[in-house]
C-alpha cells in the first residue's frame, strides 16, 4: 500500500483533530501536522492523540518553519528559532508524531561566507539531535529550493551538515524543489538518506501548487506517489473552507489509481 499522507496546511481553516478526521474519511494513510497550525487554534495534544488512535491515521510533524532562521548570524534569532523547533518536536512527542521535518536556515544576507553559516547550523543540529533522542523521535532536515539565500539545496550540502547526526537526523526530499529543467531522479539518487518525501506540482514561477496544475512530468509525480516504505506527503496550503486545493490533489489520484498501481507494482 502507498504510504500517502497530505499536509495539515491544505486545511488551515480547520483545527487538526477536525482534519484527522478528514484525512481517515479520504482513506490517506495519515497526516503532517504542522506545528503552527496545533498553535493557532491551541488544540488540546490529548485531543489530538485521541483522534489519532481512533482513526488509526500516521502522523509525522512539520516543525515550525515561519519566521525562523538557525543559522542566522543573529545570535538571538538563532537562539530563539531553535528553541521553536525543540518546542515542535515536544508537540510531536506529545500527539504521536515520530518525524519531523525541519528547514535549515538561510544566509543572512546573500553574500555571506557560507561556511560561517555551516559551522552555526551545525551548532543548532547537536542541540536538536540531542532532544530528538530524548523524546524517542527522529528528524529530517528539508533540502531547500534554490533560492537567492539558500544554502542547503543539493544532496552534497544536506549530506555534509547531516553526516554527523545519522540516524538522529535524516532527510526530506521536496519534489517540487528540483529546478524543471533539472533530472530529479539524478538528484534523488544523491541524496543522503530519504525518510520523508514532501510532492506538489510547480511551475517556474509558482511552487506547491495542486498535483497536475503545473508543470512536473506526470511520471515523476507517479513515481514519487507511489513510495511504499517511507511517508509521502501532499503539501500545499489552503485557508479557505471549501478546501479546494485538498479536493484537486484528492481528484489527480483517484483519476490515477490504476496507474498508482501499476507503478507499485
Amino acid at each position: 500500500m502507498i504510504n500517502l499522507r497530505f499536509a495539515s496546511t491544505l486545511a488551515w481553516a480547520f483545527p487538526i483533530d477536525q482534519v484527522i478526521r478528514m484525512a481517515s474519511e479520504c482513506h490517506f494513510v495519515g497526516v503532517e501536522v504542522w506545528a503552527e497550525h496545533v498553535w493557532k487554534y491551541e488544540t488540546n495534544t490529548k485531543t489530538i492523540r485521541e483522534v489519532k488512535e481512533e482513526t488509526n491515521m500516521l502522523l509525522t510533524m512539520h516543525a515550525a518553519s515561519w519566521d525562523l532562521n538557525i543559522s542566522a548570524l543573529n545570535n538571538g534569532i538563532r537562539k530563539q528559532s531553535v528553541q521553536e523547533i525543540i518546542r515542535s518536536i515536544e508537540l510531536a512527542s506529545q500527539i504521536g508524531a515520530d518525524n519531523i521535518t525541519f528547514h535549515p536556515g538561510k544566509l543572512t544576507i546573500s553574500n555571506s561566507e557560507r561556511s560561517i553559516h555551516e559551522a552555526l547550523l551545525f551548532e543548532s543540529l547537536e542541540e536538536l539531535a540531542r532532544k530528538a533522542k530524548q523524546e524517542g523521535v527522529t528528524l529530517s532536515l528539508e533540502m531547500m529550493e534554490r533560492e537567492k539565500k539558500e544554502f542547503i539545496h543539493h544532496p552534497k550540502a544536506l549530506k555534509k551538515v547531516i553526516d554527523p547526526f545519522y540516524p538522529q537526523i535524516q532527510s526530506t526530499f521536496d519534489v517540487a524543489h528540483i529546478p524543471l529543467h533539472e533530472n530529479i531522479f539524478s538528484i534523488w539518487k544523491g541524496m543522503p538518506t530519504v525518510n520523508k518525501i514532501h510532492i506538489s506540482d510547480a511551475t517556474d514561477e509558482k511552487l506547491h501548487l495542486p498535483l497536475g496544475d503545473g508543470d512536473i512530468h506526470f511520471e515523476t509525480l507517479m513515481k514519487f506517489l507511489s513510495f511504499e516504505s517511507i511517508p509521502v506527503i501532499i503539501e500545499g496550503f489552503d485557508d479557505s473552507n471549501d478546501l479546494n486545493v485538498l479536493k484537486k490533489n484528492i481528484q489527480f489520484i483517484q483519476r490515477n489509481k490504476a496507474d498508482l498501481k501499476e507503478v507499485v507494482g
